[in-house]
């Protein structure tokens, strides 16, 4: 048995992943994380099941909740983990454990802040010379490419720095090369299971959601290293890694624990759910 955990709010595109794996799978529950409560016992914080289902072999985690996803460790296998999970859904997390070792597009976080106010001079004056504008400025946390915007000018990089709203967020350049058009490359386990392209005609962001066009690739021997030594890294049993083609050569953009694959399977032909499932499982037993 495997329980399939999904945030209880509504979010369509993982609503439909959780539907295929459903239709999938044998043994197969899906739950809502909203189905559990944390409390204190003498094991530490544990979850406890709301609705009293009976215990699975192992949890296959699509939602962002890391204190349930640690939690949950302490009774059965979670994939992916709880720490995975949380480098994961944390751009700047990410940048600060991968950029070390791996060529990724260059990061600059924003102060940490605790109320939405306007970013120091001095601060803009060293993003300005590092990056120039236009630039791309994100939310350390957000998925579907919301939250990610392009400033052309000082005035829009102040006006959007305040709608973050004390949330962490990051600045990066606008790489021209690689606008609206990056690469997501699926690994499960320690294995790729292949890659697509995402181009967008009318707007800088690759996402799917925002309007991509989705087509199977093959992807270059160093795209291949880059991605499995960032999903190894961050010890993800499955992700969904973006790259994108610059001047100095293919760069990681961020990594991705719980994504969305629905357009990654029609695009390649590809059953990711029924691939996922038999890891799962295959982990569980070894677990």
């Amino acid at each position: 048995m495997i329980h399939i955990i999904y945030h209880g709010y509504f979010s369509f595109a993982i609503h439909r992943v959780v539907q295929d794996l459903i239709n999938k799978g044998r043994g197969v529950l899906a739950k809502p994380h909203t189905d559990y409560i944390l409390e204190a016992d003498k094991n530490g914080i544990v979850a406890r099941d709301l609705k009293r289902d009976p215990a699975p072999d192992a949890y296959l985690f699509f939602d962002k909740d890391v204190r349930l996803a640690k939690a949950l460790e302490k009774k059965r296998p979670v994939f992916n983990s709880a720490e995975a999970i949380a480098l994961a859904d944390d751009k700047i997390s990410t940048y600060t454990a991968l950029a070390p070792f791996l060529p990724m597009v260059d990061t600059v976080p924003a102060p940490f802040h605790y109320r939405r106010e306007a970013l120091k001079e001095n601060f803009l004056d060293y993003v300005e010379t590092r990056f120039d504008y236009p630039m791309v400025i994100k939310a350390a946390k957000g998925s579907f490419g919301e939250q990610v915007y392009l400033a052309k000018n000082r005035d829009e990089a102040q006006a959007i720095a305040e709608t973050m709203a004390g949330d962490d967020f990051l600045f990066q350049p606008f790489i021209a090369e690689s606008a609206g058009v990056d690469r997501r490359v699926l690994l499960i386990g320690g294995e790729i299971v292949g890659a697509i392209e995402r181009r967008n005609e009318r707007d800088f962001r690759a996402n799917i959601a925002a309007g991509s066009v989705a087509r199977p690739i093959e992807l270059t021997e160093e795209e291949k290293t880059i991605a499995l030594a960032a999903h190894k890294r961050a010890r993800l049993a499955f992700s969904g890694i973006d790259l994108i083609e610059s001047e100095k050569g293919p760069l990681l953009v961020e990594i991705n624990s719980n994504m969305s694959y629905l357009g990654f399977q029609e695009a390649t032909g590809i059953d990711v759910s029924r691939k996922l499932l038999a890891y799962v499982n295959m982990a569980a037993k070894r677990a």
